[in-house]
């Protein structure tokens, strides 16, 4: 009994006596990669752009150009009239909550009541008129415009030229007319909102004229058939104007 319980003690020394074994430990490799996460620009600077959507029969366009916190604006363009916004934004879990008021003096201002996913591409919702009781509600579907590569930007024609904005908005400014080689010294402009119907077709809604008393003009592009050609457009009726594409 006396040798086995010398061995023991022995046996225990010599183990005590041994070199740690270290633990297996997670170490980092200084050459392995770091999965990220792309950051996401915060919503102030990703909902800035030009949203578009049908009015009453013609197209509207709200552009924002201003979001902080919850207060947002821009402005519209419908018909040459353009008119600021201003309101707020609330986030509502799936979709954001938008309030955008016209400044109220004019007898066509209202209010905008919209619903916007959190993808900002579309938002559905209302206009309100605020004065003008014989007004109705407008219900409203808006899209986003990704890019403004179908702008025609600036024509030219004959004592006239017209522009093609990014936000919907049309301007005309021409000479009229007096007879065959003169035209009136005082320049006159014409605003309005187009849309691109198809790759040939332009469609402009304008303000009120004496030009265009119909309101709406339909215009024919004809793209560049020959080097050293440009854009062309005229109206699809053979009326007032015709303009080419300027590269100045």
């Amino acid at each position: 009994m006396k040798y086995i319980i010398t061995a023991f003690i022995g046996a225990c020394f010599i183990s005590a006596c041994q070199p740690s074994t270290p633990t297996n430990t997670a170490t980092t490799d200084s050459t392995a990669t770091t999965t990220t996460t792309a950051e996401v620009p915060p919503l102030e600077a990703r909902i800035m752009g030009t949203y578009k959507g049908d009015f009453g029969g013609s197209p509207i366009y709200i552009t924002i150009n201003y979001c902080s916190g919850n207060k947002i604006a821009g402005y519209n363009t419908h018909k040459g009239l353009r008119r600021n916004v201003s309101g707020s934004i609330t986030n509502k879990g799936d979709n954001l909550d938008i309030q955008l008021f016209e400044p109220g003096d004019h007898e066509f201002d209202g209010v905008f009541s919209l619903m916007m996913d959190t993808s900002l591409t579309k938002a559905t919702g209302a206009w309100k008129p605020v004065n003008n009781k014989s007004l109705s509600e407008k219900q409203l579907a808006l899209t986003r415009l990704i890019k403004d590569a179908e702008s025609l930007g600036y024509m030219t024609g004959d004592h006239s030229d017209i522009s093609f904005n990014s936000d919907g908005s049309c301007t005309l400014n021409y000479y009229e007319k007096i007879n065959d080689s003169t035209f009136s010294q005082q320049m006159n402009t014409l605003r309005g909102t187009w849309e691109k119907q198809s790759d040939t077709v332009v469609v402009v809604n304008w303000q009120p004229n004496p030009v265009y008393q119909q309101r709406s003009t339909a215009f024919v592009v004809k793209y560049p058939s020959e080097e050293g050609s440009s854009i062309e457009l005229t109206e699809a009726n053979g009326g007032f104007f015709s303009f080419w594409e300027n590269d100045l």
